[in-house]
């Protein structure tokens, strides 16, 4: 399998994070929680979704070509044909309605195809133009050229609530006072545009930060007791709770797959750096 991370054309930079361009390799995966959707294109082969990790695959849910994948509060469980090639852009906060015009929430835990969301033959011309590209080059051009006539379109619309990372810790009146809103009316808008409540996406934002420095890159892991202290947890056992939550393993499980090279772990090769430009800090540091 290769995992690349490229930067795409600049006046993007509001609205989508770097992308991810991965050859994939193949078989059962089971995908970590998420905070941010994600554009999601499949150059080649198929990804299907498993309600469960022995549905037969040919109960479970074949994902098009090109889909918005929201964020998730628990693992997915997906299977992929050797080889298949995606490219993967993950959408900055608050920004989903001026590309697609929807807030997160309405694409919470779902993927939704992205001819469901466009104007009628929009999707279709951009697959198109993406299946005839026949060079890397030339794929992200026209991924670039498909999500700037998004946001022509789109760009009106205004952008939903964003909370800056070094904000995410503070009091909840503090934040409402800070955007001008009473605190129920903060948190209505906080929830529309990141999917889950403030108190939920703080928890998940510190465990998702714990595994882009702690965990991604490496095959050897420190000890957890000791990440569990440097990621601000109370004791272990709360880290594992969140492991167990957030990406279906336990702590012990987890290292033993990654020192075995486990190809179903293919997101946890992201290193620290690749991850941090997908996805940004969201942890308030």
């Amino acid at each position: 399998m290769s995992i690349s991370v490229f930067a795409h054309f600049a006046p993007l930079s509001p609205l989508i994070g770097d992308v991810l361009a991965a050859t994939l390799p193949g078989g059962p995966y089971q995908l970590p929680a998420t905070l941010q959707p994600m554009l999601l294109v499949i150059l080649h082969g198929e990804i299907r979704l498993r309600a469960w990790p022995e549905q037969p695959l040919a109960q479970a849910r074949r994902l098009p070509m090109l889909s918005v994948c929201g964020a998730t509060t628990g693992i997915r469980y997906a299977w992929a044909t050797p080889g298949t090639q995606i490219l993967l852009a993950s959408v900055q906060p608050g920004q989903l309605p001026r590309l697609f015009g929807v807030s997160g929430l309405a694409v919470m835990e779902d993927c939704v195809p992205l001819e469901a969301l466009l104007p009628p033959g929009w999707a279709s011309e951009w697959a198109e133009q993406l299946l005839q590209a026949t060079t890397a080059a030339q794929q992200r051009r026209q991924l670039e050229q498909g999500l700037w006539r998004l946001h022509t379109h789109h760009g009106q619309r205004p952008a939903d609530l964003a909370l800056p990372a070094p904000l995410l810790a503070r009091p909840l009146l503090e934040l409402a006072d800070i955007f001008s809103l009473s605190p129920r009316q903060f948190e209505r808008q906080f929830l529309r545009s990141y999917g889950q409540s403030l108190r939920a996406f703080r928890q998940q934002a510190r465990w998702s930060q714990m595994l882009i420095h702690q965990v991604f890159g490496r095959q050897t892991l420190a000890r957890w007791a000791d990440i569990a202290a440097d990621q601000a947890y109370c004791d272990q056992a709360h880290l594992s709770r969140d492991m167990r939550r957030f990406a279906g393993y336990t702590p012990a499980h987890l290292s033993r797959q990654l020192a075995a090279d486990d190809p179903a772990l293919w997101p946890y090769r992201l290193s620290q750096a690749d991850a941090l430009r997908l996805f940004g800090q969201m942890d308030g540091a």
